[in-house]
């Protein structure tokens, strides 16, 4: 969904500018004062337009926080943390501006200087105020890289469509059920928390093209206590979800109990109220204990269809904008 670019690290960064800084020529002044003067200034400018210009394709590069849909807004907070990447931004815009203020101040002093005696010395110390700059905001250039992989694994949801969110508790089935009715290709295996992230699916029914979304599997306890996981399937749940599918494990051998299960479900209810859940029992092929209507097996395909199309029955009653999106607490 978002490409940040690649974040250079205080080191890289300075190389980068001070390379630039090397390269610089200029062939103006009357007299050797006067191009001994523009070189070095040349020279300062490269620098700080350099460092400056870079920071700068930084924060436009991510997105921004105050225009973001909530889905995406909570996705951050719930894998980064959105105080802490504004506060990483602040960082570097601070030091942007800073960069070309410098670069400004010192250029007047070149400029000032009489002689050509002390130029070498003040563009010296330019680079050093630069440095010394970059190098304030190096844990924030380092975090700002490590931001880079959780914002470039995020789905890509369309907000205008009708859309299907997956929950249950882990290992009870949605990863495979989304893999069969949709594009998406989830990873499965027997094992809780396999899926690490929100996965997207898509599927045509007529002419609408509809969203499923696989979710983190959740836990029955309190929101505060949420790994980032779960937080992410709340979010989805909270902000997109047009209908869910939840999904309940009869045979338990997901390893969570039934009573947990509907403890869980029953949470789910009072956190969206106005979001239409379809609770079914999967792993039918086990056995089925009338908790869900209708029941499927998604591993062998026995039912899917038919939960399939009631799912869409009521993501379509709901999907359109007017019917407002409940949001967790």
């Amino acid at each position: 969904m978002f490409e940040p670019p690649r974040v250079l690290d205080a080191q890289g960064l300075l190389d980068k500018a001070f390379r630039r800084a090397s390269k610089a020529t200029t062939s103006k002044g009357r007299t050797r004062e006067e191009r001994v003067k523009n070189l070095a200034i040349a020279k300062v400018q490269a620098a700080g337009d350099v460092l400056a210009t870079t920071m700068e394709t930084y924060i436009k590069g991510f997105p921004s926080l105050d225009r973001i849909p909530p889905f995406y807004r909570e996705l951050i907070d719930a894998t980064i943390g959105v105080l802490v990447l504004r506060k990483n931004l602040a960082a570097v815009d601070w030091a942007r501006k800073k960069s070309l203020e410098l670069a400004r101040g010192y250029a007047k002093r070149i400029q000032g200087a009489r002689g050509t005696t002390p130029v070498g010395a003040i563009r010296r110390e330019a680079f050093g105020r630069l440095s010394s700059v970059i190098n304030q905001i190096a844990p924030n250039l380092e975090a700002l890289a490590a931001s880079r992989r959780p914002l470039k694994e995020f789905p890509d949801i369309d907000p205008e469509a009708p859309t299907i969110v997956v929950a249950g508790y882990p290992n009870v089935g949605k990863s495979a059920f989304v893999g069969r009715v949709s594009t998406a290709k989830p990873r499965v295996a027997p094992y809780p928390f396999t899926t690490q992230g929100v996965f997207v699916g898509h599927f045509e029914v007529g002419y609408t093209r509809f969203q499923i979304l696989d979710t983190p599997g959740l836990l029955d306890r309190p929101m505060d206590a949420r790994n980032p996981m779960e937080r992410q399937a709340i979010t989805a749940l909270a902000h997109v979800a047009d209908a869910v599918v939840f999904l309940i494990d009869p045979s338990e051998t997901c390893g969570y109990d039934l009573p947990s299960q509907m403890r869980l479900l029953d949470t789910v209810r009072e956190l969206f109220p106005d979001t239409p859940i379809l609770v079914v029992e999967n792993k039918a092929d086990l056995g089925t204990r009338g908790l869900g209507r209708p029941a499927m097996s998604s591993l062998t395909g026995s039912g899917v269809d038919r939960v399939l199309a009631e799912a869409v029955r009521l993501a379509t009653m709901t999907a359109p904008a007017s019917v407002p999106r409940a949001r967790a607490g």
